[in-house]
């Protein structure tokens, strides 16, 4: 039960290392993503065929399960909404970009200097 103990400690850590990452960290979110799936896979394979646990101990794990999972889903809204406003920017310059490209030549060129 130590290294369950240990992975779960991990899952939790990541996972709120991930939740509180400023959205314009996306090199700290990858990072603490990374470190997630690592505490998920070592979870796996602790709790993979022949695992045994009492039912206290089982329900406390799914309630750590649970409270892991929800900071995972709002971790995953926060990046959600960083990708749609990426986007929506990126349609922005792209329309700007198309519309100077448009306009092909550059129009006659005034001399204001007499």
């Amino acid at each position: 039960m130590l290294r369950l103990e240990s992975a779960l400690r991990k899952l939790e850590t990541a996972t709120a290392a991930l939740v509180e990452i400023p959205i314009e960290s996306l090199e700290g979110a990858q990072a603490a993503m990374d470190r997630r799936s690592l505490a998920i896979a070592s979870l796996v394979e602790l709790t993979g065929p022949g695992f045994t646990c009492s039912s206290g101990e089982r329900e406390e794990l799914l309630r750590r399960l649970r409270l892991s999972s929800e900071g995972g889903a709002e971790a995953q809204q926060k990046l959600a909404a960083v990708t749609r406003t990426a986007l929506s920017e990126w349609r922005q310059w792209g329309q700007i970009y198309r519309a100077l490209g448009a306009l092909g030549e550059p129009g006659p060129i005034l001399d204001c200097r007499a």
